[in-house]
């Protein structure tokens, strides 16, 4: 696994992210900042991953969009999230290939999920 979309509505925690992926090794396909961009980059290309917000700007959740997303392509999502309700990650766990991590995020258990992914595609 190499290929990384980002879906995060806030910019500069979106190129924080990008920065971190890239020391580590991987390649940021695109980011999104919402469900219509995201949708949009899905189509131009095919991510190994997925890391997404669970609050997204526009109609969609990141929950909504994962339930879409894997209507069609179970590719692996990774959701990062601030959000510690029950019933958000209840929501994340009822979804087949989603794993989260509670922000803020330490590059180490980003790097640590990341690489459990990894092996579990092959």
């Amino acid at each position: 696994m190499k290929k990384i979309l980002i879906i995060e509505d806030e910019t500069i925690i979106s190129f924080g992210y990008r920065l971190q992926l890239e020391r580590m090794g991987f390649e940021v396909t695109g980011t999104a900042r919402s469900s219509e961009e995201a949708e949009k980059a899905l189509r131009d290309e095919r991510p190994d991953l997925i890391i997404m917000d669970i609050y997204l700007k526009g109609p969609k959740t990141g929950l909504e969009l994962a339930q879409e997303i894997h209507a069609n392509d179970p590719i692996p999502i990774l959701f990062l999230t601030a959000s510690t309700k029950p019933e958000v990650i209840a929501a994340i766990r009822g979804l087949k290939d989603c794993n989260y991590l509670s922000k803020p995020i330490n590059s180490d258990s980003l790097e640590d999920v990341l690489q459990r992914f990894a092996r579990s595609e092959q």
